[in-house]
Parts: structure tokens; sequence; C-alpha cells
């Protein structure tokens, strides 16, 4: 690991340090390269113009006069005492061009166009091939004698000298970038070194540290940032030290606190689950008081109204019995009268009959979650207080396209029905509202859920009252006419063991009571409710 980081540490600095100085050495290349072509394009162009300038002064007179025997003379004796000029052209503004190289000479009636284009009233050089030669440096002077524009002097001159001097001057510069790559690499290693071996070292140290020795000292003696590190870092094991001790006293205290802490709470555990098992059963007491008045409420309402379903067969039977004696004391009892008066007693006994039994299977205890029909499960709900409602001038219609089947407590739903009517029927005699109606829709929603909403015309709840409805013993009726247990017991069959919901609104006529539920088999854990 120390050699992994050392070489890690090592090479990092070693290829920083190599990468900016050969940037710097490939920058100075970079700059000093167009410096030195652009002085050797000077000393071309300076050599160029001295010559041109002779040539010029010697045959100024000639190339007036047209003295073409002088001029080629001349220019032959220069190329012969220069072999670095190629040719001499003379192009006087009328007349024959003169064309001298190194081996003849001769006359143009028109010069070479790329030669013509370079003439000027500036002095001009370009590179270019003409003739035999490749690669010429081409030089243009204009002939110029008492401000009087003559003509021009072409030379083409060689550029192996200049390519020499370009030559030399990339190798001098592939030469220095071969010492420089050489000192970096020298250099750079021992300054790599200098400063990754002592971060080695530190690192190492601190690895140790990390794992738990805490003995460990750096030695490293220096007068710079490492020098400090390495003091700090002694400081810090130091520190670390202290602080280990500090701690495992620490230790050793919170253990005696966590042991005196453990016992008591396991005493307050104790004390907990005893008051915990003491206010279940309170709450179970208080729940099996809730349910008994629940229970107790709904056998007094039908109690009445059992009375109100029997008071019309009872008054028939009573009728009955009264034409019976007076035929009987007139003598004109017959078999016919017999038979129709026994027929018509059996409908009215099997009428009472009948409401008992209603009222016996509303009150039987069912907690098994099965299907049942909603829309009959409502019928049959509607009709045990069908006697009272109409006692009291109130209309109830059933709104439901379909018979739907749903899963639940055929009972317990029948319950709430019957505990959201009667208060609904109470709101509604309690303020005499004329043409008092109640509304039961039943409809399927599109994710097969049931929504059953109970609403009245009995001009709603009041708002200082809407967050009280459910609660426990809370009623609004007289005493003695209500408990306040109705909603809460109905809220609680809907939602803890039909896993649906109940809530409630008002709009513009009255009261909206809307049940909510999934119609789907469910496992939710039926509370225990006594009828």
């Amino acid at each position: 690991m120390r050699v992994a980081q050392l070489s890690t540490i090592f090479f990092r600095i070693f290829f920083l340090f190599g990468v900016l100085v050969l940037a710097l050495t490939l920058f100075f290349a970079y700059m000093a390269i167009p410096m030195q072509k652009k002085a050797f394009d000077q000393i071309m162009f300076t050599q160029a113009e001295t010559v041109s300038r002779s040539i010029v002064q010697a045959s100024a007179d000639a190339i007036i006069k047209r003295d073409y025997g002088f001029i080629v003379e001349h220019n032959l004796e220069v190329l012969k005492n220069n072999s670095s000029i190629f040719y001499v052209v003379v192009s006087p503004k009328s007349g024959d061009q003169v064309v001298v190289n190194q081996n003849s000479w001769r006359l143009l009636e028109t010069l070479d166009p790329a030669l013509k284009a370079l003439e000027g009233e500036q002095i001009n050089h370009h590179i270019l091939s003409y003739d035999t030669y490749n690669n010429v440096y081409h030089f243009v002077y204009p002939v110029v004698f008492s401000s009087i524009e003559w003509g021009w002097l072409h030379i083409g001159f060689s550029n192996e000298q200049y390519n020499t001097y370009i030559s030399q001057m990339y190798r001098q510069m592939l030469f220095l970038v071969g010492i420089s790559l050489f000192l970096i690499l020298l250099v750079g290693y021992f300054f790599a070194r200098w400063i990754a071996k002592p971060v080695s070292q530190i690192s190492q140290l601190a690895t140790q540290v990390a794992g738990g020795d805490l003995t460990v000292r750096s030695k490293l003696q220096r007068s710079d940032e490492i020098g400090l590190l390495s003091e700090s870092f002694n400081r810090m094991v130091d520190s670390l030290r202290e602080s280990k001790q500090q701690l495992q006293n620490y230790n050793q205290e919170l253990e005696v606190e966590v042991l005196n802490r453990t016992h008591e709470l396991a005493l307050l555990n104790i004390s907990l689950d005893r008051r915990v098992h003491e206010e279940v059963a309170k709450s179970k007491q208080q729940e099996a008081l809730l349910i008994h008045q629940s229970r107790s409420a709904a056998m007094g309402e039908m109690i009445g109204a059992i009375a109100h379903q029997w008071r019309q067969p009872l008054n028939a039977l009573g009728l009955v019995l009264q034409n019976l004696r007076l035929r009987h004391q007139m003598g004109k009892i017959d078999d016919d009268f017999m038979l129709s008066s026994m027929e018509k007693s059996d409908r009215l006994i099997q009428k009472m009959s009948s409401t008992i039994d209603d009222f016996r299977n509303f009150f039987k205890p069912n907690k098994t979650i099965e299907p049942f029909h909603i829309l009959q499960v409502t019928r049959s709900t509607a009709e045990l207080l069908d006697a009272q409602l109409k006692n009291h001038n109130i209309e109830l219609t059933i709104d439901c396209p379909v018979d739907i089947q749903i899963f639940g407590l055929e009972g317990e739903f029948s319950q709430v029905l019957l505990n959201l009517i009667n208060n609904a029927k109470d709101i509604l005699v309690e303020r005499k509202v004329e043409q008092a109606t109640i509304g039961i829709s039943i409809q399927q929603l599109a994710d097969d859920s049931i929504k059953v909403v109970i609403k009245d015309n009995g001009g709603g709840i009041p708002d200082t009252i809407f967050d009280k409805i459910y609660d426990p013993y809370f009623t609004t009726k007289e005493e003695g006419k209500g408990t306040g247990i109705g909603l809460y017991m109905s809220k609680i069959i809907i939602e803890n063991n039909m896993a649906g919901s109940l809530t409630a609104f008002n709009d513009a006529q009255g009261a909206n009571f809307v049940i909510h539920l999934n119609n789907k088999p469910t496992k939710t854990k039926v509370a225990s409710i006594i009828y």
C-alpha cells in the first residue's frame, strides 16, 4: 500500500512538473521559430535589394539607351561572381525583355505573365518557379531615374541558403527540446521524490492511526510546510490519545448509568404494562357500556316501531271481533261469514307475525362478512319505519338503478341505515318541515365501489356543531329523547367493520350523509358489537 501511495503521489507531481516545463519550452519554440524565419526573410530581402541596386546603378545608362550588349555582359559577370543568383531579367517599359542566366541569354518580346503580375511601384518578392528553376526567391526591383520609371529588374535567387538556415533552426530547436526533456526527467524526478516521500510516510502513519495505533510518531524534521504537517500530525495523535482515554472513562461511567437506567426502565415498563391493562379493561368496559346503550336505544326505537306497525292490524282485528259479537247477538252468524272473518283475522295475525319476524331478523347477530343485496336490505329497513314516517307525513324515496350485491355485514349495515333515517325523521318532526322528504340514493361507481347518500330537507346541520356530530354522547335532542351514540356507532360500523367511510355535508335543502363502500371481500377484523 505504501508503494502504491508513493507511486501515485510521485507520478502526479512528476507528471505535473514535466507538463509545465515542457509547455514552457514548446511555447518558447513556438514564439522563436516565427521570429527566426522573419529574420531569415529580412536577410534575403536585404541581400536581394543590395544586388538589385548595384545592377541598376551599373546598368542605368545601358537600360536607358537600350544597350543590350552591356546589360548582358554586366549581368553575366554578376552571375559568374554570385552562384546563388539563377537569372536576371531586365524588363523595360518598352522594347524587348533581356533574360540572362548562368549559361546563356536571350531577348523576349513579352514577359511571362506570372512575372509581369509582380511589377509595380514598390519592391516585390515572391517564391515561384520560372523557366527551368523551381522554388526560386524572385525579387522585383523598380528601375527609376530622375523620378521617371524606366522598367523593372527581376532577379531569381536560390532558396538553398534560406532552406539551410531553416533546417539548422529546426535542428537547434529539437536539440533544445531534447535537452529540456532530459532536464525535466532529471529535475522532475528528484523534485517529485522530495515532495512525495515525506507525504507518503505521513500517509502511512495516518493509516496506522486509523487502524487504532496511537503510538506512532512522525520523525520528519524540515523547515517547510512538510515539517509543519509533521508537527501537526504528532499533535493530532497526542490529542486523539487523550480523547481516547477520556472516552474510555466516559464509557465506563455511561455503562453504569445505562445499567441504572435499564433497571429504572424495567420497573417503569412493569408499571406501564399494568396501567395499559387497566386502561384496556376500562376501555372495554366503556365500549361495552356504549354497545349496551346503543342496543337499548335501538330496542326502544324498535318497540316504538312495532307499536306503530301493529296499531293498524290490531284495530282491524278489533273490528272483526266486534262484527262477530254483533252478528252473534243478532243470531246471524252463518258459515260464510264465519269463514270470511276467520280468513281476515288470519291475514291480520300473519301480518303481525311477519312484522315480529322482520324486527327479529334485524336484531339477529351476524358477524360474517358475506354478500347481500343492498336494495333489498334498504327496503326492509325502510319498511320497519314505514308506519312512523306515514304518521308524520314524511315521504321516503329509494333511488337504485339495480339491486347491487355487496360484501359486508348485512345486520350492521341495516342498523346504520336505521340510525340515519331515524335522525332525519327526528329533525324533520322537530323543525315541523312541510312536505318533508327523506331520499336514499344508491349508485355503483366506475371502480365498482358503492356510494349511498341519505339526505333530507330539514335545513342541514348547524356549523357550530358540525365537527361534533360523531362524538359519543353528543346530541341536540331533548333530555331523554336521544343517547348521542347513534352516529358514533354508525361511523365505527362503516369504517372499522366494513372498511368504508361515513361523511356528511350540507346542501341548499338539508343534510347529506354519504356511505362509501369498497364492494370487495375484505379481511377487516370485525369489532364485537352486541345487539
